[in-house]
């Protein structure tokens, strides 16, 4: 292929008269074809000789092309082929031709000075070929090979591509640029790797961290973490004990060349790719050299940072993005502006390209967000990878969770991209089939990181063979060379027992020694020659092609191909696709901003011009320009979970981090115009502020820009914390804050005069400012007549001219305030600096925006690597455990992180597989099922996902359920074993003849695929959960903990019994999963996915671990992807389903697949002797088949009406016939009646245990409890220090009681998560399993709670109550503090129950605005009782539990006071002449106002009226009154009391009944109302259009 142009490569195939091989092992050319490259003088005669191998024709004769091609899916969702080498060169050069003439049309008005035309003649030889060799060619792929049909018209279309050429315009870099002969890419670089080391740092072994650790490390070892976060020269980088990862390793992979990287789970293979693909910063060091093209890894680093890629196992896409969008995005930051018009043309090509053309407008989804299959987000990222234009890729086991025939075509799909762009590919596949490896070009065998191998991919398994290793047949090369790895799953040839070697370090050894290695370093020494002989003139037009694919505005030392400011703009139209494609979100938050608008507006409706709305008219402003602001929280979210895909596309080199932050802000300008524009309306005229342009603009200028800053302010925050606990933590604190310290909980004087503590926050507090700003454009101008009942004195005999007003601002005698003074006198504020406001707040933002900037460029929280076994505290480790976990650990990023392949503490050997399961296990009943159907709600009608299934399980028997993705092999299961939630669920399931019990579900196993466990626990706490509350109730305690250490001992997890599950590898935990279900003493077993995630050796090991259990009487029924011929024949019968839940075979396996094989070949399709048995039942299905007339297979009918059918029909009916007579199972007739084997007591007992612990071991909740109680009770308790007697301590004291409600939205915010986790789990695996009920559930949620809330409520007390000065005797505090107990016990419990009713997180986000703006202010505090509308006064106000609780505490602190006013807290009048001011007020003091007192009865002039003499006179203001104290008690424990109700209701009702209380209605109504009107618009538009 080497020399080569793809279109030339193309004709060479069709014009050979051999058939078409597989992608890459193409039949030569005929002798005669001029174009073929002539050998060089640096070819290998090896590989020359192997290049002129004739190709085996195809044995597989009973599909056509066409029908392969036009019928092969990827699954039940997949409407596309699969991935064809010729169809997507085909669409390549359409694409050529197309970009072609579109640069063609450019360059007529571009082309000057001499520059030549596009049409050019194709040179037939490369003029840098003097090292390429031709490729390899070995016998193809069957799946692959197909009959070429269309030759002729191939033809014809390669010889009119002679008249098209893309150098123009490859040359330009618009896709990638080729040499000037057109015969290769310009962008072609070779790997070479020399003494290639790579060290680890850490431990093997840790313990559990729990709430004491975390508390006391808060400023130590903790503080010390965070600081050396930030200062990376602080890190000790070098300290403690560092680990060999890679060893010494040497060789060569050349452009257009692919490696296959074997090794077991932690064997080294991810970080040999992380080191290729230059990503060392989580190792210790990296010794050796890699060269790309000659160009150090360093300058790779520094300038060509997206050439190197490394691919994660994951798809990491951003889910409410669609596919076309995803690309779209990736080629506009990778093509300069004059080739933007190309770049949809590209697009098209991609997704034909690689079969995905029909998911363009879908979205790519992930595991929440409904999107596109598995399958195909496979290969949107490849085609994302492509459009990088990378030169070298390293993928990193992609096929993870993928079918055999996906999986392959997935690897086709790599060979595509290899082939098309010359580029140089590693990836490591786990259980990679013969037809994937056929692939490869040359292959790397790894062992504890050295080198047992590498070479030509061909020569590898006579290699190890030759070493004295014995290959069994139908193994895999792939499962052949990494099972020589496994001392345990090895075989050796006869006679070299004991001269094969044993160890990996021999192994290297024995390697290091052979001429395959003296080939690897002649390769290597050729490649090098080669680049001296060219004076390196591939790094050279690699260099000068990435040039000039930069855009002119870009630096030539940059990574990046665009400028800084085109990558912000296609940032942000991302920003908008995120924001238009989550529309739920979108929705919620307009439905969530109307509602509140009209709530809070109605709130403070009409507020009076008078004097007596100063008070409402501030808090309505205040509100204003917070609470849109505080909606912004759900930017932290997106924040921190887009850090991964960010920090990707940093790699890829499409955008400085610090662009997507500058686009969020960009994106923010009209997306909050919006939001500004729909609260402010509603709320400026609904609360009647001033009418007047200008103060109306001003008001949504400044609710606009404190919107923006704060949520600058929140995107900081999340720039610099580790993770979204974090985050939430600090910004709702911090948020906290700016309320209290605005100006208007403690005006400006006293906060900067009197509270010395913390009262200097307030300049730094951009809130504060806005406030001011608003504030003051308000009441500029305002001219406010006193209110009657503030006029003193007032009476009979009293004159108008003689009195004065109790407001603050007014002057003496007079009926008027004037807005500035009160503004002055009560604020400090002045309308002058109503712009210097403005502009601080601007400068804050800006501050906010470059402190997030300059995090995302310098911190990277993206972690890639895992960690150690975590041990539980108190453990007894046996001093081997570090030995047996060090292959976990050998790869950092494997150590045990969710969703890694970790190396198990040690694998089942083949010896202990022989060993007897516990006979206690042994099972004698038979299931049966027939006409199963399955159909779900589909657009208004029922679609079918089961049609008509039969089949049966028997003790002892092994059945593989398989299927294409899709099929609906998971949902027959879930139907099977009674899990299926919704949907229709019809036909026959009985057991022994009977039809199921209640107990059925408890006394069945289901592994599911997932792993789902409470990962605080240990091993040994989780299995003895399940059997202490899954085991008969008959059966002692003793007898279960005797059986689970039978199943720990069966399972090999004796050395790491007490490690906690969530740092297991994916073997481990697979195999505690099926330890979980196994300690229950199943009758039958139901697993998904069991060898899902596994390499080769860790996947048979679980199969030969099942067998085991099927020979000692289980029954199990299994699904199972890209199964291997030996895992194949461990079963005992296969379960085939087609999509749509169609059977097309259920039957024995048989020796080597001859029963299976037999079925087929009846019909004329025939498994070839070396196919793996599972991949041609699937292919076969996939491609259907012909018989000999020619009419099409239709495997479905044909199984219908086959013997083989009836036969299965026949035994099932026998054998209920059978089983329905014989008397019942020993074990139903006692347990029969129980749903649950386990009374409720126990369950309870049991689960509140194992909460305490999970909360103990994961103390990020807890703690961020008791910071939250901390952080707020400091700041209050000293914010109020020593508040003194006046009417402004009466105020403050009021307020520093009502500020303990800004303590739930942080803590309502930690509590949802918590408890929606933990309901999570007990839905999706707990509950169907029946291990505990609803009630034990809601009472161990409730009682785990209780104290932490007691002890978070005693801290925050004490930090609060006594610095404030708050009344201390023993009756008053000790009220407050039950108070306060009631009020911590009552968040906890209100966040569940709206958990527990929300169906979602959606909805959640939805209800709990709602709920947090009625609960802060309908209370009297911020609007006064007597200002209440009528419509929220009589029942709101009273249903408000913040009411009662604020009245309670008011109740008890304020009736002691005695009031002794501040000289400008008084309200001045003069008297007649001849009277002093007791003379002419008293009788309006007692009589008339019947509170307050005359601070200088005496005087003759400048009377002073104190409003309030005792605190009982302020309380009735407030509506509250002195006997409310225990009464509010009483109503507000109530309240504490209705919230655990509700908790039980809720679970019970929608968790457990299933009602939805029309929500459900409510939102869709709600959509397609919203939908409905977009509509009318667009008709509209269209109308006004034609008019």
């Amino acid at each position: 292929m080497f020399g080569q142009h793809p279109g030339e490569l193309y004709r060479l195939r069709t014009e050979s008269s051999a058939p078409e091989a597989s992608l890459h092992h193409v039949a030569p050319p005929p002798p005669q074809s001029p174009p073929t490259a002539s050998l060089t003088s640096h070819e290998d005669p090896v590989t020359t000789a192997a290049a002129t191998t004739p190709v085996p024709s195809s044995t597989i004769t009973s599909t056509s092309a066409s029908t392969s091609e036009a019928e092969a899916t990827w699954g039940e969702r997949d409407v596309g082929g699969p991935v064809s080498h010729r169809k997507a060169m085909d669409d390549y050069e359409a694409m050529r031709r197309e970009l072609t003439q579109l640069s063609q049309t450019q360059s007529k008005t571009s082309n000057k000075g001499g520059r030549s035309g596009l049409l050019r003649t194709r040179t037939s030889q490369s003029k840098d070929s003097k090292w390429s060799r031709s490729r390899q060619r070995r016998p193809s792929s069957e799946s692959t090979r197909t009959v070429d049909l269309e030759a002729g018209d191939a033809v014809g279309m390669a010889k009119k591509e002679e008249e098209f050429e893309l150098g123009g315009f490859i040359k330009e870099g618009h896709f990638e640029k080729r040499s000037e002969g057109g015969d290769s890419s310009a962008k072609k670089v070779g790997v070479v790797f020399k003494n290639l080391t790579v060290k680890g740092m850490g431990s093997t072994v840790a313990t559990a961290r729990t709430l004491p650790d975390a508390v006391l490390g808060t400023f130590g070892p903790d503080l010390y973490r965070i600081i050396s976060g930030f200062v990376p020269a602080w890190q000790r980088r070098n300290a403690g004990e560092t680990r060999t990862l890679i060893n010494d390793f040497t060789g060569v992979v050349r452009d257009g060349e692919m490696m296959l990287v074997l090794g077991r789970p932690g064997s080294g293979c991810t970080s040999f790719l992380k080191a290729v693909a230059n990503k060392r910063s989580e190792y210790a060091a990296v010794d050796g050299e890699v060269a790309y093209g000659g160009i150090p890894a360093e300058e790779q680093k520094r300038h060509f940072l997206g050439e190197v890629n490394y691919n994660p196992e994951d798809d990491q896409h951003f889910p409410s993005l669609n596919v076309w969008q995803t690309l779209k995005f990736s080629l506009m930051n990778k093509t300069r502006k004059r080739h933007q018009p190309e770049i949809d043309i590209i697009i098209q090509a991609l997704l034909k390209m690689f079969g995905i053309s029909h998911t363009s407008k879908t979205l790519v989804g992930n595991e929440f967000v409904r999107g596109i299959s598995g399958g195909e987000r496979k290969r949107v990222s490849i085609a994302e990878t492509l459009a990088t234009k990378s030169t070298v890729v390293c993928w990193d086991n992609s096929t993870r969770g993928l079918d055999s025939s996906t999986a392959l075509d997935y690897a086709n799909s790599l060979r595509i991209m290899t082939d098309v762009s010359d580029r140089t590919t590693l990836v490591t596949l786990y259980q990679a089939g013969e037809d994937i490896f056929k692939l490869m070009d040359k292959v790397l065998v790894i062992d504890e990181g050295r080198m047992m191998y590498q070479g030509a991919a061909d020569e590898a398994k006579q290699y190890f063979i030759d070493l004295g290793f014995h290959s069994p047949d139908r193994q895999t090369t792939a499962d052949f060379l990494t099972s020589v790895t496994d001392p345990t799953q090895r075989h050796y040839r006869s006679g070299f027992e004991f001269s094969a070697p044993k160890t990996p370090i021999e192994f290297e050894k024995v390697f290091r020694n052979s001429e395959a290695y003296k080939r690897v370093l002649a390769d290597v020494a050729d490649y090098e020659r080669y680049l001296d002989d060219t004076d390196h003139k591939d790094a050279q037009q690699f260099k000068q092609s990435v040039l000039e694919q930069k855009s002119k505005t870009v630096s030539k030392q940059s990574n990046f191909t665009v400028s800084l400011w085109r990558q912000v703009l296609a940032c942000t139209a991302r920003e908008f696709w995120l924001v238009f494609g989550d529309r739920p979100t979108l929705y919620t938050k307009l439905f969530t901003i109307i509602s509140n608008g009209l709530i809070v507006g109605s709130l403070f409706y009409d507020l009076p011009e008078s004097t007596d709305g100063t008070f409402s008219r501030g808090g309505a402003l205040f509100f204003s320009i917070v609470f849109l602001g505080w909606l912004q929280l759900t930017e932290l979210m997106k924040a921190v979970s887009g850090r991964v895909v960010i920090a990707r596309h940093k790699d890829y080199a499409f955008y400085r981090p610090s662009a997507v932050v500058l686009a969020r802000v960009l994106a923010d300008f009209p997306i909050i115009l919006v939001q500004v524009i729909i609260f402010g309306v509603l709320m400026y005229f609904m609360t009647n502020l001033d009418v007047d342009v200008s103060k109306f603009f001003i008001y949504e200028l400044f609710v606009y820009i404190i919107t923006i800053c704060i949520t600058a302010l929140y995107r900081m925050f999340a720039g610099l914390s580790p993770s979204i606990d974090d985050a939430v933590r600090f910004s709702g604190t911090a948020l906290n804050l700016l309320i209290i310290y605005t100006g208007y909980v403690i005006a400006k004087p006293p906060l900067l005069n009197t509270k010395i503590w913390f009262g200097w926050l307030y300049h730094v507090n951009p809130i504060a400012y806005a406030f001011e700003g608003v504030l003051t454009s308000e009441f500029a101008g305002r001219v406010m007549d006193c209110a009657p009942f503030q006029l003193i004195p007032q009476g009979p005999g009293i004159q108008g001219e003689y009195q004065g007003c109790a407001q603050s601002g007014a002057e003496l005698g007079s009926p008027t305030v004037t807005g500035e003074g009160y503004l002055s006198t009560t604020f400090d504020y002045s309308r002058s600096n109503l712009w210097r406001n403005f502009g601080v707040v601007i400068a804050f933002t800006v501050l906010y925006i470059l402190v997030t900037a300059i995090s995302a460029e310098l911190f990277q929280f993206v972690k890639g690597g895992g960690g150690a076994i975590v041990f539980k505290k108190g453990a007894t480790r046996p001093v081997n455990v570090a030995a047996n976990v060090a292959s976990a650990a050998q790869d950092p990023e494997k150590g045990g992180e969710s969703g890694d392949s970790s190396a198990s503490s040690g694998q089942l050997a083949t010896e202990k597989i022989e060993e007897s399961v516990p006979q206690t296990a042994r099972s004698e009943e038979i299931f049966t099922w027939t006409d199963v159907e399955y159909s779900v709600p589909y657009e208004g009608s029922q679609r079918k996902l089961l049609n008509k299934v039969h089949g049966y399980a028997k003790p002892g028997v092994m059945i593989a359920l398989m299927g294409a993705s899709g099929a609906g092999k998971t949902t027959l299961l879930n139907t099977l074993s009674q899990r299926q939630t919704m949907g229709l669920v019809s036909g026959t399931m009985l057991l022994d003849g009977r039809p199921l019990g209640k107990e059925f579900q408890r006394t069945t196993g289901f592994v599911e695929q997932q792993d789902v466990h409470d990962g605080t626990s240990s091993i040994r706490e989780a299995l003895e959960f399940s059997a202490i509350l899954r085991q008969e109730r008959d059966v002692s305690k003793g007898d279960k903990l005797a059986y689970v250490q039978e199943i720990i001992d069966l399972l090999e997890l004796g050395e790491i019994q007490d490690a906690l599950i969530s740092s297991l590898g994916v073997e481990q935990r697979k195999r505690v999963t099926i330890g979980v279900e196994l300690a229950a003493k199943p009758s039958l077993l139901f697993l998904d996915e069991p060898t899902s995630g596994l390499d080769s050796q860790s996947a048979y090991s679980i199969i030969r671990f099942l067998r085991k259990l099927a020979h000692a009487g289980h029954g199990l029924i299994c699904t199972i992807h890209q199964p291997s011929s030996l895992l194949v024949q461990q079963f005992d019968m296969i379960l085939a389903l087609n999509p749509g839940g169609n059977t097309f075979y259920f039957g024995p396996v048989g020796e080597n697949g001859a029963a299976v094989n037999s079925y087929f070949s009846s019909r004329g399709v025939t498994c070839p002797p070396q196919k793996n048995i599972a991949e041609f039942i699937l292919e076969t299905a996939i491609k259907g088949g012909k018989r000999e007339d020619g009419k099409r297979l239709d495997w479905n009918a044909e199984w219908k009406s086959s013997q083989e059918n009836k036969t299965l029909l026949a035994e099932i009916s026998r054998t209920n016939l059978e089983r329905s007579k014989a008397a019942p199972a020993s074990g139903n007739q006692t347990t029969a009646q129980y749903e649950y084997a386990s009374p409720v007591r126990l369950q309870t007992s049991m689960l509140t245990r194992r909460m305490f612990t999970q909360h103990w071991r994961d103390p990020s909740y807890y703690y961020g409890k008791l910071f939250v109680a901390v952080i707020t009770g400091i700041f209050n308790g000293f914010t109020f220090y020593a508040l003194p007697p006046t009417v402004a301590g009466l105020q403050e004291r009021m307020f520093t009681s009502f500020l303990i409600i800004l303590i739930p939205p942080t803590v309502v915010n930690a509590v949802v998560p918590k408890f929606y986790g933990n309901l999570s789990l007990w839905l999706a695996r707990e509950r169907p399993s029946r291990i505990y009920d609803w009630f034990a559930f809601c009472t161990a949620s409730i009682v785990a709670e209780i104290p932490i809330s007691l002890l978070s409520a005693v801290i925050y007390w004490l930090l609060w109550y006594y610095p404030t000065g708050l009344p201390r005797d023993s009756s008053t505090a000790g009220y407050v503090f039950l108070m306060t107990a009631l009020f911590f016990l009552f968040q906890a419990s209100w966040g569940q129950w709206i958990c527990a009713f929300a169906p979602s997180f959606t909805v959640i986000s939805n209800v709990l605005p709602f709920f947090f703006v009625i609960f802060s202010l309908f209370n009297g505090v911020v609007r006064p009782y007597a200002q209440l509308s009528v419509f929220w006064k009589y029942w709101l106000y009273y249903l408000n539990p913040s009411t009662h609780w604020i009245a309670g505490v008011m109740a008890a602190t304020l009736p002691t006071i005695d009031v002794r006013c501040d000289p400008t807290e008084a309200a001045y009048f003069s008297p007649p002449p001849g009277l002093t001011c007791g003379a002419y007020a008293t009788d309006f003091v007692r009589r008339t106002a019947g509170r307050g007192y005359l601070i200088n009865p005496d005087a003759v002039a400048a009377c002073a009226y104190c409003p309030y003499a005792t605190g009982r006179e302020y309380m009735a203001t407030l509506n509250v009154v002195e006997a409310d104290k225990w009464p509010s008690f009483g109503i507000f424990a109530a309240f504490c009391v209705s919230n655990w109700a509700l908790v039980y209701f809720f679970i019970w009702a929608v968790r457990v009944r299933g009602w939805s209380f029309g929500l459900g209605r409510l939102f869709g109504g709600l959509e397609r109302g919203v939908e409905g009107a977009k509509r009318l618009l667009l008709l509209l538009m269209r109308g006004r259009r034609r008019v």
